[in-house]
């Protein structure tokens, strides 16, 4: 019971009740508590936008990272310049799980906890390429329940900048883990049929990594896609098919996330003028949740948010808020394009040591 309702608590608040008692400084510590911190929290959660915003001039777009000071996002008008909360900004990622990952060159990494304010450099990686040779970096970061504690997944695609080719055959997998501060090199599985360049943010789930990736060449009209998983205690990838609808679809018209606590897709049906939501809640069944109603002048879904709402994006480039139970839509009062939202949670977790 006691734990129960001190993971209910804001992660200031934990820090100060770690002077109480030794065993309440062990538990703040311990990566399950962590992990029942973060998914505890979902009320205190606020919103991170980032977007391509060309207002200001329309020549020279500038990417932007918002951060919206209301969990409910009653009031819409409270928000922060992200970058300028951040000690480093370089090619920042996330926050996933509650960490910002920072990639300094491509062989450097620094991870930020935002609510601790702690900063960690990770080791350099060894590559075996020079890093004008880096053409994508894909990551994921999650508990291995098992052992307990965390890693990072980190995966390197090439390039020959002569041919103009990318080198799909010398990837690298990289697997960091928190519980002795050191890198190894993954091998085992064969990339050659997945297309990791266009592969948008990791989803974490139930003690695995999932990324949405095409199967097969990318293309820009219609793609095969599936998700690649990894799970973090077993080390090991897998090919998980998505429904039907993702055999040939514009990558544009879906978005993969958590849905109340599930794998989920939405779905934007061009034909219907609509959105579907479809949920793994069974592993490899999929369940089509809902269609909405038609809804004019929308063309893309952008991500789930809380409370069954998720964003969408205008035909106008601008974002909007749909309730499904309402059918209330809030416009956001943002145009811009290349639309991305973040979880900004609270964590607890340490990068001390």
């Amino acid at each position: 019971m006691v734990v129960e309702i001190l993971s209910k608590f804001p992660v200031k608040s934990l820090l100060r009740f770690r002077c109480v008692c030794k065993s309440w400084y062990e538990l703040f510590e311990s990566p399950s508590f962590i992990s029942k911190h973060l998914k505890a929290g979902n009320s205190n959660t606020r919103l991170i936008l980032r977007y391509v915003d060309s207002s200001d001039d329309p020549e020279f777009p500038r990417l932007r990272d918002c951060l919206f000071l209301d969990p409910t996002l009653a009031n819409i008008s409270l928000e922060e310049d992200l970058l300028l909360l951040m000690p480093i900004d370089d090619h920042l990622r996330g926050p996933f799980e509650g960490l910002f990952i920072m990639f300094i060159g491509g062989d450097e990494i620094a991870l930020y906890n935002r609510a601790t304010r702690d900063l960690k450099f990770l080791p350099k990686l060894t590559l075996i390429d020079n890093l004008e040779s880096i053409y994508t970096i894909m990551f994921g970061l999650g508990l291995d329940p098992k052992c307990n504690y965390y890693k990072l997944v980190y995966i390197v695609t090439y390039h020959d900048s002569e041919l103009g080719e990318v080198l799909n055959d010398s990837r690298q997998v990289f697997i960091y883990s928190f519980s002795d501060n050191s890198w190894r090199n993954f091998q085992g599985f064969e990339f050659g049929t997945y297309d990791l360049n266009e592969v948008l943010d990791c989803t974490y789930h139930n003690g695995a990594c999932h990324w949405l990736v095409p199967f097969g060449p990318f293309h820009p009209l219609c793609c095969h896609y599936v998700i690649l998983s990894f799970d973090m205690s077993d080390e090991v990838f897998e090919e998980i098919q998505g429904p039907n609808c993702l055999l040939e679809i514009s990558p544009e018209h879906t978005v993969f996330g958590l849905y109340n606590d599930s794998l989920s897709f939405l779905v934007f049906d061009e034909r219907e003028s609509c959105f579907d939501i479809w949920t793994m809640k069974e592993r490899y069944h999929w369940t089509k949740e809902f269609s909405t109603t038609p809804i004019l002048a929308v063309d893309a879904p952008i991500g789930f948010w809380k409370n069954d709402t998720f964003f969408i994006g205008s035909n106008t480039e601008e974002l909007l808020l749909y309730d499904p139970n309402s059918e209330e839509i809030i416009d956001f009062q943002h145009k811009g394009c290349c639309f991305t939202i973040f979880f900004d949670k609270e964590s607890l977790f340490t990068l001390k040591g």
